[in-house]
């Protein structure tokens, strides 16, 4: 919160601070239009035997959003993950695609096959 001098009286006014931005609010990924940032995804992965699934040299992931009609506004194409840890970095070019709005996204990982880890996730640019 920031405070701010009044005109008249010389009283001070308590201004509303923003969110955090990047948020996850409710399960939404949130931010503010025109922030640029960095965001590091932690993929905590299990086969269906219930054991850790480590992302491989030669493995890929994707992260897809759409805008509101389920256009592609933009992918991340996630190549060398260590450590099942990977960063999509929002510069100015990327986060210009997206202006105010709802959007989903997917996330994909791809091996000796293809599993999807998230579908039509919600994201909210405010």
């Amino acid at each position: 919160m920031s405070r701010a001098d009044g005109q008249k009286g010389g009283g001070s006014v308590q201004l509303p601070g923003a969110y955090p931005s990047p948020r996850v609010a409710a399960g939404v990924l949130c931010w503010y239009e025109g922030d640029i940032f960095k965001l590091t995804l932690t993929f905590d992965i299990r086969d269906q035997d219930g054991e850790t699934v480590t992302i491989g040299a030669s493995d890929s992931v994707s992260v897809t959003f759409y805008n509101e009609t389920h256009e592609t506004v933009h992918t991340f194409s996630l190549q060398s993950i260590e450590h099942n840890r990977a960063e999509l970095d929002f510069d100015s070019s990327v986060t210009a695609k997206f202006p105010k709005g709802q959007y989903t996204y997917d996330i994909r990982y791809t091996h000796s096959g293809k599993t999807t880890l998230a579908r039509e996730n919600r994201a909210r640019v405010e």
